[in-house]
């Protein structure tokens, strides 16, 4: 497998951060995929802009090589009203030749959401989605990770790990040793900011950005991760450096092969 096998994008709908950012982007997920070769996403709701059934709305993303489909939208997406949350709706998009391998639950610990979406009720969604080859991602940020979350954490089979505030981007290392600690040898994605959201909505520091992509891209290559995701395609088309850094970056280190 190539190091660019293991690249994700979280794939907010085309236009979704134009407001949080004040750009103006009209990048789809599948232009993404073209664009900077990364061709595995995570599929997920904004705001509600993304409703079942997903069966036609799939189809677009038939030309990437692999989608985590979110069970739970953002923070700003409604719940849904059905106990496992979007999990059947997911299942019943399933078909010949279908790239969905996986549910995720993103901005998921927040009281509300954990209140209603308990450690039994997310086993249960677990279940169903690995009864059919699934596996089942959450979204934890680095200022939870001493929240006491392990009977949570224990019910999802990867975690995807996120530093929100880039203030905080050059403790990087030790965030990382500190969620592999918590979650052991569970599959991990590492997540990267292509814009600066959690810093009062501004481009990110390029060399904030290049050091953490520089770690993250090493920490593929010795297999300390599963994957590296970036957020998000939805300022994929934006004149900013990062985007240019990470086009870089993919040109020099994507074809290099990191096993399995």
């Amino acid at each position: 497998m190539k190091l660019i096998d293991k690249l994700w994008n979280w794939g907010h709908l085309e236009g979704s951060h134009n407001k949080c950012t004040q750009l103006d982007c009209s990048m789809t997920p599948e232009e993404f995929a073209s664009e900077y070769g990364i061709k595995n996403a995570f599929i997920v709701s904004y705001g509600g802009n993304i409703q079942p059934p997903f069966n036609v709305i799939a189809k677009r993303f038939s030309c990437l090589r692999e989608v985590k489909w979110s069970v739970l939208g953002d923070a700003s997406t409604p719940l849904p009203d059905a106990e496992l949350g979007n999990t059947e709706d997911i299942l019943s998009a399933l078909g010949d030749g279908c790239n969905i391998t996986g549910g995720v639950v993103d901005d998921f610990f927040s009281p509300k959401r954990m209140e209603r979406f308990t450690p039994e009720v997310l086993k249960k969604i677990k279940s169903a989605l690995n009864a059919k080859g699934l596996d089942f991602w959450c979204v934890l940020y680095a200022n939870q990770l001493d929240l006491e979350l392990q009977k949570y954490l224990d019910c999802f089979d990867g975690v995807t790990f996120w530093i929100w505030k880039s203030t905080e981007l050059p403790d990087t290392e030790m965030y990382v040793k500190k969620i592999r600690a918590l979650i052991g040898d569970k599959p991990l994605m590492l997540g990267v900011y292509l814009f600066d959201y959690g810093t009062g909505g501004i481009p990110m520091d390029p060399v904030l950005f290049e050091k953490q992509l520089s770690l993250y891209f090493d920490y593929l290559r010795q297999g300390n991760t599963e994957g590296v995701v970036f957020c998000s395609s939805t300022v994929g088309d934006a004149d900013l450096e990062t985007n240019r850094i990470l086009k870089k970056y993919i040109a020099e280190y994507g074809e290099i092969e990191i096993g399995e």
